[in-house]
């Protein structure tokens, strides 16, 4: 109960927060660099816009994003991975092969790849960290279904009329729920930095959208005017990863626990 209430107040001071905020994109020239104040909190960029409200959009705007890809590399990973470890044989071969592949290329390259593809845009950005990072999933998952697979609870499904996709999607997958959790929770801060990162060299995000990369760069061309348009984007980006970080851990060890 103490979880749930915490949980609650949590999200109401975040919603409070959002409610209370300037337009991120409303300029104010007159209003430029200025440092902290009652009015604004961590002082405004070179074009008078509010910093903490860029800062607050920004990193919701990372966390959108970052969840977006991951949800997507889940989704391709439980199915490549969930097959590969069910079915075996030449089928396992291929999509580890093909897995092995992806994981030996860094995700900037993928991202540079896409983005003279297609478009230098953040739905390009997302597809290709999604197909860059699907590659360690699938290996996690088929490892994760070949463990599950010789559970003695698994071996017994055929007796009880369980078989084939059946103890799959009903016994394998829940047993997985928990490790599979704990690392989309901690990949959502690596993933931010990596599209932070793309959008810092101006890949995937543009300007005037308040993504965090978008807004370190922003701040890098005023760093000795107003250093806190480069530190508190900073600060901020890595106080989300270590959050992610520690939830992941946490929600590991719950895991673990109630196994």
């Amino acid at each position: 109960m103490k979880k749930v209430f915490g949980l609650c107040t949590f999200i109401c001071i975040i919603a409070g927060i959002f409610l209370f905020l300037q337009n991120p994109y409303e300029i104010a020239r007159e209003q430029r660099l200025l440092g902290p104040s009652l009015q604004h909190w961590m002082g405004t960029d070179y074009l008078g816009r509010d910093l903490f409200s860029r800062l607050m959009y920004g990193t919701a705007y990372s966390l959108g994003y970052a969840c977006l890809s991951m949800i997507a590399v889940v989704c391709v990973s439980l199915l490549l991975g969930g097959l590969a470890g069910s079915i075996g044989g030449l089928v396992d071969t291929v999509i580890t092969t093909f897995a092995d592949i992806i994981v030996s290329i860094p995700a900037i390259l993928f991202a540079l790849v896409f983005s003279g593809l297609f478009a230098n845009s953040i739905t390009t950005v997302l597809a290709a960290l999604a197909f860059s990072w699907s590659g360690r999933y699938i290996r996690y998952i088929r490892n994760l279904v070949l463990d599950i697979r010789k559970e003695a609870f698994i071996l017994l499904a055929p007796m009880r009329g369980s078989e084939g996709m059946h103890t799959l999607i009903h016994h394998v997958l829940p047993s997985m729920r928990p490790a599979l959790l704990s690392l989309f929770v901690t990949d959502i801060g690596r993933i931010m930095l990596n599209i932070s990162g793309l959008a810092f060299l101006g890949i995937g995000v543009h300007p005037p959208t308040p993504e965090l990369g978008t807004i370190l760069y922003d701040g890098k061309l005023y760093f000795y005017a107003a250093p806190g348009l480069f530190i508190f984007p900073g600060v901020m980006l890595c106080f989300v990863v270590l959050v992610t970080q520690t939830i992941g851990l946490r929600v590991k060890e719950y895991g673990e626990h109630n196994a």
